[in-house]
């Protein structure tokens, strides 16, 4: 007995380098891109929780959930929100959360996941052409049959808590305090999405590792998804997991870096080969934190 994922609707915009277009409540505006074709072919009628995952809220309140169902609320009526802002890894934990919650409820759930991570970056930065705006929803609902989620792990790795950094937030007016005009021209340098590169190499060295960690707990997957960083790390890892029979899945030229939507969208561009098959989806960054899911589909 499990859960499955029922239905995915996934968008994205990528530029490889050139500006994309920037507005206020671009977030909301992205999940909503997912969340209205959901909607529109109908919510099954026992969704009992609703969970939308972000690394660049529009804002802190309202959440990006709450302002959902301020959209949508008779869509909603019956549902618990739940959001989560743990950057890239929350990608996975929300789909983990919402087989779980699936299960133990016997009932739907939706996952709506949002970032505009380009818009996040400096555009002076060496990182932003690797990035891109992206959101995916999907439903997850309780079935009597074996489709469901095997196994999940999740590993926080000690000193790499600072590979991806966002600093606004409630602390942000030091930044700004100590800024000067360099902050003024370019805000989001010092303030955005930043990635340091040195330990982002150094959180990418424990992968093979936690594969096996993880596989020894469970089983070996059929398909991976790892998080589409950028297309050259993706080719070194792919590189690293060849020597595993599975299908290693790299669209980060194609859909880019959408943060917490990345392995959601990767997984919707390869929806209709992966039935029966074993899929592990794993997220990595923000906090030096590694997370996995392996779904039977």
């Amino acid at each position: 007995m499990g859960a499955v994922f029922h239905r995915m609707s996934g968008y994205y915009e990528f530029s490889n380098g050139s500006e994309l277009p920037e507005h206020p409540k671009q977030v909301y505006t992205l999940a909503e891109k997912a969340v209205r074709e959901l909607i529109e072919s109908g919510l099954p009628d026992n969704l009992t929780h609703l969970i939308a995952a972000t690394t660049t809220p529009d804002s802190l309140a309202p959440s990006l959930a709450q302002m959902i169902i301020e959209k949508h609320g008779s869509s909603f009526s019956n549902c618990h929100s739940i959001d989560i802002v743990q950057g890239c890894s929350g990608g996975v934990s929300s789909l983990i959360l919402a087989s779980h919650l699936a299960e133990l409820h016997k009932s739907s759930v939706m996952v709506v996941q949002a970032d505009a991570a380009k818009k996040g970056t400096s555009r002076l930065s060496k990182f932003n052409k690797i990035f891109s705006n992206g959101s995916f929803a999907c439903i997850v609902s309780y079935n009597g049959s074996e489709t469901r989620l095997i196994h999940s792990k999740s590993k926080q790795y000690s000193g790499l808590s600072d590979v991806v950094t966002i600093k606004l937030g409630h602390d942000a007016h030091e930044s700004i305090i100590q800024g000067n005009k360099k902050l003024q021209a370019d805000p989001r340098k010092y303030l955005g999405l930043n990635m340091n590169n040195f330990l982002a190499l150094k959180l990418i060295r424990h992968a093979e590792q936690f594969y096996l960690d993880f596989i020894k707990e469970s089983c070996a997957p059929d398909v991976m998804i790892l998080h589409q960083v950028n297309p050259q790390i993706l080719k070194f890892l792919a590189s690293v997991f060849k020597k595993y029979k599975l299908e290693f899945i790299n669209l980060g030229d194609t859909i880019g870096n959408c943060g917490v939507a990345s392995v959601g969208n990767a997984l919707n561009q390869i929806k209709g080969s992966v039935k029966g098959k074993k899929v592990m989806l794993c997220s990595f960054g923000t906090g030096g934190v590694i997370t996995a899911g392996l779904w039977q589909n």
